[in-house]
């Protein structure tokens, strides 16, 4: 079945749109705190005929929801990744309540619309869609909606754990791309604190003490001249960047000169790299740093990224893979224009850590971050996405679906 002939039968109401989505702002699900979202999300599921489990995450008060719609054959699955937490919002800032889904001149407003109840609602629009369409699945679906997509990104993991993972061969982010864009590459994040070590002395005699303050000053210099070699990968869509997020000394109480500086860092790691080759490089030139000045000394160490991780992998999936090329025709049949293909514009979701790269240094399974709206505007005041918008991204996934998984 083509996909021009799956967008003819795969029709979806706006109104429908503006119904589910309107509901879901109106549920305020701030991450970390209680929540009733994760029921409207299981209800919305079970009515698709759908399995629902929910699954406690740690250091949070609501669950992650994970629905399962088996289909009759053994070809590999699609997971939709969503998330129902949003950050905050002070309503005293915004011109309408972040929680009242308002619609005007037919875009919605609320925290969340674009990041990312948007993406949501259009992925439980799409499955709504198929379910209806009757259309008889080789295999199966996952609907994932997690509760701390906004900071801990743990539901990746589970999805592991409970095999969801060797069932699926693509994964559907729900992030916004204003239905233009197929994001498929993710770069590593780590961060790096940096001690500079010298020693201390009374002010009116520095010459006594190496200032801690000077050698970090020097660090951060080199840092910005590119003199810190970090490892380049192998992907065509990144190159390493660092950039130094912070500085301090250690509190040392009276007139002194400081004996140590802390500065942090910040690297983003194209894939093909390893969290141990960028330990190798910052040791490399915080090693060489030590040789020139010959008076500091300088020690590192990688803070945690939360929920267990030490890094955010990077993954960067085949620009031919069969679900980016189902995608990419669902957008030129639904909307008429072409959508590129290219590396995620916000940093990182959890679907990357997802991917396993296989022997042409591609992951699988392929985590493809497409969905409604504007990115610029995710977090901010006054949020909002048009209900078209919507209606379409539900019908470019109901498409892909449809491509992905009917018989020919």
């Amino acid at each position: 079945m083509s996909t021009e002939q799956q967008t003819e039968r795969i029709r979806i109401d706006p109104e429908r749109c503006a119904k589910l989505l309107r509901e879901l702002i109106s549920i305020r699900s701030v991450v970390g705190e209680d929540t009733t979202a994760h029921l409207w999300v299981s209800a919305r599921l079970r009515e698709l005929g759908m399995t629902v489990e929910h699954y406690a995450v740690e250091g949070r008060r609501a669950p992650l929801v994970l629905g399962r719609l088996e289909g009759r054959g053994e070809q590999a699955g699609i997971l939709f990744d969503a998330h129902y937490d949003t950050v905050g919002a002070v309503p005293a800032d915004w011109s309408r309540d972040p929680w009242g889904g308002q619609i005007e001149d037919g875009v919605v407003y609320g925290r969340g619309a674009v990041d990312s109840k948007g993406a949501h609602v259009a992925m439980l629009a799409a499955l709504e869609a198929v379910v209806a369409s009757g259309a008889a699945l080789d295999g199966p679906l996952y609907f994932m909606s997690d509760c701390d997509g906004e900071d801990g990104f743990r539901g990746a993991t589970l999805m592991e754990d409970l095999g969801v993972i060797e069932r699926v061969d693509t994964v559907f982010s729900a992030e916004a791309t204003s239905n233009q864009r197929i994001e498929m590459a993710y770069p590593g994040i780590s961060t790096w604190k940096i001690t500079a070590i010298g020693r201390t002395a009374h002010p009116t005699e520095p010459e006594r003490g190496v200032n801690a303050i000077e050698k970090m000053a020097r660090l951060v210099l080199a840092v910005e001249q590119g003199l810190l070699a970090l490892p380049g990968g192998t992907s065509r869509w990144f190159e390493p960047r660092v950039t130094t997020n912070a500085i301090r000394t250690l509190p040392g109480g009276g007139w002194a000169i400081p004996a140590r500086c802390d500065a942090v860092l910040s690297v983003l790691s194209p894939p093909g790299t390893t969290l141990t080759g960028v330990a190798e490089a910052i040791d490399a030139f915080l090693r060489q740093l030590e040789r020139e000045d010959g008076e500091v000394r300088f020690e590192s160490k990688v803070l945690p990224m939360g929920a267990g991780r030490l890094w955010l992998r990077p993954g960067e999936a085949d620009p031919a893979h069969r679900g980016i090329k189902a995608l990419q025709s669902a957008v030129g049949a639904v909307t008429g224009g072409t959508a590129e293909i290219r590396q995620f514009n916000g940093g990182w979701v959890d679907a990357a850590e997802l991917m396993r790269t296989d022997e042409h240094g591609f992951g699988n399974p392929a985590a493809i971050t497409f969905g409604p709206g504007d990115f610029e505007l995710a977090h901010a005041v006054d949020e909002h996405v048009a209900v078209a918008e919507v209606a379409a991204a539900a019908e470019i996934y109901a498409a892909a679906v449809l491509e992905l998984l009917t018989p020919e």
